[in-house]
């Protein structure tokens, strides 16, 4: 389901607000022109999610295809986004994603949250 523009901003912030408080990892907020970046450390490559400003729309990082079918049992319908380079990899869109959906399924969504921020801490370079 394609929702654009039904929530308000301060509903994509609250939304922004509660993938923060699932995330077993620290994450910050940073608001740009278009998104609200959930970030996990500094530098590129660190957006572990990201909440539209202007669509209700939520991207995650999901690796685990156990996760995405559990994401479709629970009645959503993860969309990969287009893969326009190596950073965009295993990138899902959650369309009309709301505050009550998170705490609906607040299980599901703590564990994505957990492979999103998986996913970007992984694909950086290792410190030798």
């Amino acid at each position: 389901m394609t929702s654009v523009g039904i929530l308000s901003e301060q509903d994509r912030m609250k939304v922004a607000g509660r993938i923060v408080e699932l995330s077993d990892q620290v994450l910050s907020m940073n608001v740009n022109g278009n998104y609200i970046a959930l970030k996990t450390g500094t530098g590129p490559n660190s957006n572990a999610v990201t909440v539209t400003k202007y669509e209700d729309r939520v991207s995650f990082f999901i690796r685990s295809t156990a996760l995405l079918d559990r994401a479709k049992t629970e009645g959503f319908d993860p969309e990969i986004a287009k893969q326009t380079s190596p950073s965009k990899a295993h990138r899902y869109r959650f369309w009309g994603l709301s505050y009550f959906d998170l705490q609906e399924h607040e299980g599901l969504f703590r564990e994505i949250v957990k492979e999103s921020v998986s996913t970007i801490i992984d694909r950086r370079p290792k410190k030798h």
